[in-house]
């Protein structure tokens, strides 16, 4: 299972079943575009609710691999 975890306005999302290379990527574009753009995630645990995070110019994000640090033991 691959999951994405986003730090955005002093909130934590998530995203599940991509890559953070993909997540980083679709940021970087957006972000490259000059347009703004809405990327869709999770919000709240148990029963999760869409989203949407605008990326801009002067917006901070942090992107953590959560997965990454998940001992398969």
């Amino acid at each position: 299972m691959k999951r994405i975890e986003l730090h955005y306005g002093g909130s934590k999302y998530t995203i599940p079943n991509r890559d953070l290379g993909d997540v980083r990527k679709e940021i970087t574009e957006a972000m490259s575009s000059g347009t703004p753009h809405w990327l869709e995630a999770n919000s709240g645990e148990g029963i999760l609710e869409p989203a949407y995070l605008l990326i801009t110019a002067g917006i901070p994000i942090a992107v953590v691999d959560v997965m990454a640090t998940v001992s398969t033991d």
